[in-house]
């Protein structure tokens, strides 16, 4: 009886073991972000190809999330910004996310937004110097882009690390003069405010001094009519890409996982356009390149494959 246990204990387990091997963690953000709903899309559209499971999880943010994908079992993947890996060189040459990170592809593009109340002194980015400016909560990509332009950008604050719903509340009160955090535009969490609550988005006009991580992009009126009063206001963008966990064997089902999951995404790129899908999957172009990150060599095949058979 003893041995007919065991052999079933045996088999369940080995059957449970087979089954998770085609799971894919993917990290992604707070509920109210875009991360988290591009998070859903790809598990939506990519569940059960090719036996595939992908399982979203809520992150706090890209500094947060290479931890994560360096250090969680059950975290192969996360959402990111691109500048992330540059806020690692300056501060850690010798990171271990340098050499065991790399990237899928790049989602989409999301920008910085600052906020600031109409009747203050703030004009533009210059005017922060010295001020008190939410950065973002800690190890979020919001603290880490911010900090990288005011860095940049030569401007020192006093920097408070609020998350984006705390940071609001702390600016409409006159607690903070001003607030930054990155997000896909239109971002719903900017959803209800009013022209009441007396906001306004600050220009961030670009330079030479961003152009090597960073691009050019505006809001418009239409994306936010309650904090833009002359039609655009400028800002700049950073790629929104999927990191993904690469120091394994190529012989392992993890890893095997992670290849078939590239070869689904681009078998399936044109299913995330479907109106159903957030709009940021309308920049989704899967060749795009990131500077300053490698490719997963299982993506850069496909991509290498794809283009010879065109």
């Amino acid at each position: 009886m003893l041995r007919n246990f065991l052999s079933a204990l045996f088999l369940i387990t080995a059957t449970c073991a087979s089954a998770n091997d085609n799971d894919i963690g993917m990290i992604t953000g707070n509920a109210t972000g875009t991360y988290v709903k591009i998070g859903a899309d790809l598990s939506a559209v990519l569940d059960e190809t090719d036996n595939l499971r992908i399982i979203p999880m809520l992150g706090r943010g890209s500094q947060s999330n290479i931890h994560d994908i360096l250090n969680l079992d059950y975290v192969d993947m996360g959402l990111v910004q691109s500048d992330v890996l540059t806020q690692i060189r300056l501060t850690d040459p010798n990171a271990p996310a340098l050499d065991k990170i790399s990237y899928i592809a790049k989602i989409y593009n999301e920008e910085l937004h600052v906020l600031a109340r109409r009747d203050s002194n703030i004009h533009s980015i210059y005017d922060l110097s010295g001020k008190n400016v939410s950065t973002g909560g800690t190890g979020s990509g919001s603290e880490s882009t911010s900090r990288l332009v005011l860095k940049f950008l030569d401007i020192s604050v006093s920097e408070h690390h609020l998350r984006h719903t705390d940071a609001l509340e702390s600016l409409k009160s006159g607690d903070i003069d001003a607030m930054m955090f990155v997000a896909g535009k239109p971002t719903a969490f900017l959803n209800g405010v009013t022209v009441g609550d007396n906001l306004r988005l600050i220009p961030l006009p670009f330079s030479a001094l961003l152009a090597s991580t960073y691009q050019p992009s505006i809001f418009e009126s239409d994306d936010y009519p309650a904090l833009i009063e002359n039609g655009f206001v400028q800002t700049i963008s950073v790629g929104a890409i999927l990191a993904v966990f690469d120091d394994l064997d190529e012989n392992t089902p993890r890893y095997h996982a992670l290849a078939a999951f590239c070869d689904a995404l681009l078998k399936n790129q044109d299913a995330f356009k479907n109106p159903a899908r957030h709009t940021k999957w309308q920049e989704f172009s899967p060749r795009a390149t990131v500077p300053g990150w490698r490719r997963f060599l299982p993506m850069a095949r496909l991509l290498a494959q794809s283009e010879t058979v065109q």
